[in-house]
């Protein structure tokens, strides 16, 4: 029978989830968070349907307090994303206490481990992939901490902030029965797990190498209205005009590349007789400015295929010289973009949420083309791509030495979800070592250092542009050349425990019932 008592365990560790975003001591709280659902199921002793409404009702509270801004978009995405996302962390949590019915607290500490890590790289690879929550990217708001990011990604954050959880609830544990001797050890060995990864960040730090070979960047923020301007068929015309004329205005004869932002041009272009349109003539006009200047926008593109007609959110590089590259958005926002599951359920595939431009699913790119600009070899990332840094990472692989996010921020009115989204670009600066410049409708448009650091940026909802110097990289880290391999090795060790635990209860002998 469910204990009421038990749920003010869920408040507090809901809250503590929550706090991780905050401008006080951001992220800090999350190395406390699960300690109250550890010591729920240590010693309160819920069966397994309560406890997982416990942990239900924490993430939940979680959600709640930092993604609480994605209403202003959808009110049913609101719901859909924080009921699912926090069933699936409560789904985790269920599985680590049936692992800790049956074997010892050495192993369960380990399943939840792993379970928990394969859960989030698994969020990265599914129809409903939206590893916005993965908890190794909060602490991406104290960059100068995790450094260590170019070798374990942002699930490394993951692993770190687990150990830490489990360490000093067992350090706690221990102090309760009196064995003071293996708390203090316990304490100690926390206290390193925690301040080592710290102190190897500032060692990274305070030794910056400095890459002389630079870019000159004129970044673009037009700050269009998303709801009431930007897909207003009568507002095109002055739309493109007012974007062409703010790069007039404001070029420098060093200018040597112009980044506009996703869906900067509002044009649903056939890919087939691109340049007809009146529109991207003047585009292309802009070429001509700087002899050698290069320009990467966001549009729509079509193909039409046996009566089908399949749209694209495009990335366009154009230069000087007339050639012209397309890059199709390969992650697409769940519900927006594309219909989950659509290829399994043909009929789900026009249903999407209207935020404007095209509602059914759209098309993709195979592969993670790179645009050969004529200074620098630029990945353009698309929005909501920034948050997969494996993703990200395959355009360095193919020789990307400068990372453009070009991005359409501007769906969430005044509330944190600005600073939240750039956050990730700030992860895939310090994973990849990638200077990032980060072009968006309504901002923030920036430069981001190799190091996460934001070292130019333009205020948010104004329209500007901003000059910058971006530097090239061509280091290869290890995390470019291995990936989410924490995540993957989860994968592994979860399926061998669940199939132990499968196996035992195949094997286990049943109780006979009494006559």
């Amino acid at each position: 029978m469910n204990n009421i008592q038990n749920y003010k365990y869920s408040i507090f560790s809901g809250v503590l989830f929550g706090l991780s975003w905050n401008d006080y001591f951001p992220s800090l709280s999350l190395f406390l968070a699960f300690i109250p659902l550890l010591y729920v199921k240590r010693y309160l002793k819920p069966g397994l349907i309560e406890y997982f409404n416990i942990s239900f009702l924490a993430f939940v509270i979680f959600h709640l307090g930092t993604v609480w801004w994605i209403y202003n978009s959808s009110i049913p995405g609101f719901i859909a994303v924080i009921t699912l996302n926090s069933l699936f962390m409560a789904t985790v949590m269920g599985l680590y206490y049936i692992v800790s019915a049956k074997w010892n607290k050495y192993l369960a500490y380990l399943s939840l481990v792993v379970f928990w890590l394969a859960f989030e790289f698994f969020h990265y690879h599914w129809e409903l992939s939206w590893p916005f929550m993965n908890l190794g990217n909060w602490l991406g708001q104290i960059p100068k901490w995790i450094q260590w990011y170019e070798y374990t990604g942002v699930l490394g954050g993951t692993l770190w902030i687990l150990l830490i959880n489990i360490l000093l609830f067992e350090g706690g544990n221990l102090f309760f029965y009196n064995k003071k001797t293996s708390a203090w050890l316990l304490m100690i060995l926390g206290l390193i797990v925690l301040v080592l990864p710290i102190t190897i960040s500032y060692q990274i730090v305070s030794k910056p190498i400095e890459n002389p070979d630079k870019v000159s960047v004129l970044i673009v923020q037009p700050n269009i209205n998303p709801y009431t301007e930007k897909y207003n068929k009568s507002l095109f015309e002055q739309q493109i005009e007012g974007q062409i004329q703010l790069v007039k205005e404001n070029i420098k004869p060093e200018t040597q590349l112009i980044i506009y932002p996703e869906a900067s041009f509002p044009l649903y272009l056939n890919q087939d007789s691109l340049f007809a349109n009146d529109n991207m003539k003047k585009i292309k006009w802009l070429t001509k400015l700087n002899k050698g200047v290069d320009i990467i926008a966001g549009l729509y593109t079509y193909k039409i295929d046996e009566n089908d007609t399949l749209y694209y959110n495009t990335a366009l590089n154009l230069n000087f010289s007339n050639n012209f590259t397309l890059y199709y958005k390969s992650k697409l926002v769940p519900a927006v973009e594309k219909s989950p599951f659509a290829k399994y359920f043909r009929f789900l595939k026009k249903l999407n949420v209207d935020f404007g431009g095209v509602t059914s699913s759209l098309g993709i790119s195979n592969r993670r083309k790179v645009f050969e600009t004529n200074k620098a070899t630029i990945a353009p990332v698309i929005c909501y791509e920034s948050v997969y840094g494996e993703f990200v990472a395959e355009f360095v692989e193919n020789g990307a030495d400068i990372v453009a996010v070009i991005t359409n921020d501007a769906w969430w009115g005044n509330t944190p979800a600005y600073d939240q989204i750039l956050m990730h670009s700030r992860l895939r600066a310090i994973e990849t070592r990638r200077t990032v410049v980060r072009s968006a409708n309504t901002g923030v448009s920036c430069l981001i250092d190799k190091y996460g650091q934001i070292k130019n940026v333009l205020p948010k909802n104004e329209q500007s542009v901003l000059s910058v110097l971006a530097e090239k990289n061509n280091v290869i880290t290890f995390y470019i050349k291995n990936g989410d391999f924490i995540g993957r090795y989860s994968v592994y060790v979860s399926i061998i425990i669940l199939f132990l635990l499968g196996l035992q209860r195949l094997l286990m002998p049943r109780r006979k019932p009494e006559q």
